[in-house]
């Protein structure tokens, strides 16, 4: 009559050790779905973030590099003109000088000394 206890006692047991499987395969279930929705939603949508900010920050990189090599023409340009003007004021302070320098010589009138208006 013992015996039925013993078996009971390992029945109960077995049933033990088989709802502790359960239990851990439950665990088990649960991290794995847990690590999927961290992907699925975590990992995923962070990852678009990032991803998304990586091609916006490139995308201003290009924009401030065309924005550059605009200012960079236009200050050339702008240059240009400059100094294009300065020939010119040279040019006429020429004239300017040699028709006064003519007319000083006409009528015996001491040359003007030339300031210069651009040096």
């Amino acid at each position: 009559m013992q015996q039925q206890p013993n078996q009971s006692i390992n029945s109960q047991q077995l049933s033990y050790e088989q709802f502790q499987q359960q239990v851990q395969q439950q665990k088990e279930q649960e991290r794995i779905q847990a690590q999927q929705a961290l992907r699925n939603v975590g990992l995923d949508s962070r990852s678009q973030q990032v991803n998304q900010v990586l091609i916006e920050l490139q995308a201003i990189q290009q924009e401030l590099s065309i924005a550059e090599n605009q200012l960079q023409m236009q200050m050339d340009a702008q240059k240009r003109q400059i100094q294009a003007i300065a020939q010119r004021v040279q040019q006429a302070e020429a004239q300017v000088r040699m028709s006064m320098n003519a007319n000083a010589a006409s009528s015996a009138v001491p040359p003007i000394n030339s300031t210069g208006f651009m040096q």
